[in-house]
């Protein structure tokens, strides 16, 4: 019984980690520019795993150009997904950008279609529907009903997002495709380096893309952001994702990240400063509750 549940508690922690990241890159921002905090956040992630996997890397028998192209693509979807997410955090609050990361558990099962010709389980879609609800209520925090009926709140920046996490989706979707066949230390080193490379070239002309000056302080802030996204929401996350996302279905996984924004929002609430009101607290257990729905099917039956 718990080699069954041992890939999802695995993505469970992922989703945990990430949901930190909302609230130490707002408040990194504040420092830097996005694509700076990126290019140092995976250059040294990047470091960290070339000395960690040396051995495996520079193998021979890893050396394979048939691995080149998929963990391009996959490392190109990560990368467009992160370069979204943080600019539009530079425009929208920590906890609405949760929210909006978090539409990737409607795109996981549609693209899964799409891609995979795999149609998920009516259990799983009716999991991802509460999930979605769960996840707007949260968003919706600390606004009364009069509020919430007349707009969504929806931004320049919760666009931003919104586009971010479709590029997630798609990286949810390559990993459970190609991280069956590419050994885990070469996709992930191969994503978090060219992640790395691409950022880099990215950060001089990065006042185009966010229409306003670029200050940079290297302060505390910005080393806390730092240390945290390479350390425990790179390294950490993509080895996890790598390793355990291949034993659990794409729309299943994406169920579990959606925990990700739950934690960003009580962490936004206690960090930042943000409200945490009823609707944002009827919002989480919404969203605990769709999870716990998507995953009742193994405890009666085999799914999918």
């Amino acid at each position: 019984m718990s080699r069954i549940f041992t890939p999802e508690l695995f993505l469970v922690i992922a989703a945990i980690l990430w949901g930190g990241t909302f609230v130490v890159i707002k408040l990194a921002l504040d420092s830097v520019p996005p694509f700076l905090f990126l290019a140092v956040r995976f250059w040294l992630a990047g470091i960290i795993t070339l000395l960690l996997y040396r051995k495996t890397l520079f193998s021979k028998e890893n050396r394979r150009w048939d691995y080149i192209l998929p963990a391009f693509f996959v490392a190109c979807s990560a990368l467009l997904g992160y370069a979204f997410q943080t600019i539009g955090l530079v425009y929208t609050t920590a906890t609405q950008s949760g929210f909006m990361t978090g539409a990737y558990v409607i795109f996981v099962p549609l693209l899964q279609i799409v891609i995979e010709r795999k149609l998920p389980s009516l259990r799983t879609w009716v999991a991802v529907l509460i999930v979605v609800i769960g996840l707007f209520l949260i968003s919706q925090n600390g606004k009364s009903y009069e509020e919430i009926t007349k707009t969504v709140g929806f931004g320049y920046g919760d666009g931003l997002t919104l586009i971010g996490a479709f590029f997630f989706a798609i990286y949810i979707i390559l990993i459970d495709i190609f991280s069956k066949k590419i050994p885990t230390q070469i996709l992930v080193s191969f994503e978090i380096l060219l992640i790395a490379i691409v950022s880099t070239t990215l950060f001089p002309v990065e006042s185009i893309f966010l229409n306003q000056q670029i200050s940079i302080q290297f302060d505390l802030k910005f080393w806390i952001g730092i240390l945290y996204t390479s350390i425990f929401a790179t390294i950490f996350t993509t080895q996890i994702q790598a390793r355990y996302q291949k034993a659990v279905p794409p729309a299943r996984a994406g169920l579990l990240y959606s925990l990700e924004p739950v934690f960003s929002f009580f962490l936004a609430y206690l960090v930042l400063g943000e409200r945490l009101e009823m609707v944002g607290a009827v919002g989480s257990g919404l969203t605990l509750f769709g999870i716990v729905f998507s995953e009742m099917g193994k405890w009666n039956k085999r799914e999918e």
